[in-house]
């Protein structure tokens, strides 16, 4: 299965969390170490426990070492792929939205253009920033979709530091972040922090 999926580890129960869907739990199956949580026959989310590697965070991205651990878990299951969450983006267009804090932006990940609304004051033209996008599972367990914010449509979000769970000084500290030179030319391509 190809798909945006999050996954989490809690320490205290030694389990891999994978989110597939924020829809309720209706059944459980148990299979050894892992149970799959469905909603009617849809797979929503499955729990690795008894985890035989080091896990040392709690949100996981980009660490095909632990995607492959998952993979070999739920090898007689299914196999999944992970698709890319976090695209370097360039804001190509951005203007302020009247009475309020946020600017609707046009943000360019190579495949397309998306519409963005964000709050963060050092949303500009010209920059590259880190785009979740529709589908894309956060650190805090949210997903992000399409919708619409003061009338406005957004698509994805623009991301901090902070959101992501990186370290402050890797990049600037305040709003969302400043990609330098280095990833002008991998426009569109998977932020690997």
């Amino acid at each position: 299965m190809t798909t945006k999926f999050g996954v989490f580890y809690n320490k205290e129960f030694n389990c891999l969390l994978l989110t597939f869907n924020n829809k309720p739990i209706t059944a459980l199956e148990k299979n050894e170490n892992i149970v799959i949580l469905k909603n009617q026959d849809e797979i929503v989310g499955i729990n690795i426990f008894n985890v035989k590697k080091e896990i040392n965070k709690s949100f996981i991205i980009n660490e095909p070492e632990i995607y492959e651990y998952i993979n070999s878990e739920l090898k007689d299951i299914m196999k999944l792929q992970n698709l890319p969450q976090f695209l370097i983006g360039k804001i190509i267009k951005c203007e302020k939205i009247p009475d309020t804090h946020l600017s609707a932006c046009e943000v360019d990940i190579k495949s397309e253009i998306l519409k963005i609304v964000c709050g963060a004051r050092n949303a500009r033209e010209g920059i590259y920033v880190v785009v979740a996008t529709h589908g894309s599972w956060m650190p805090n367990g949210i997903q992000i979709v399409k919708g619409k914010l003061r009338g406005f449509d957004s698509e994805g979000m623009l991301c901090s530091a902070k959101e992501l769970g990186i370290e402050e000084e890797k990049f600037n500290s305040e709003g969302i972040i400043e990609l330098d030179e280095k990833y002008h030319n991998i426009l569109g391509e998977e932020f690997k922090g």
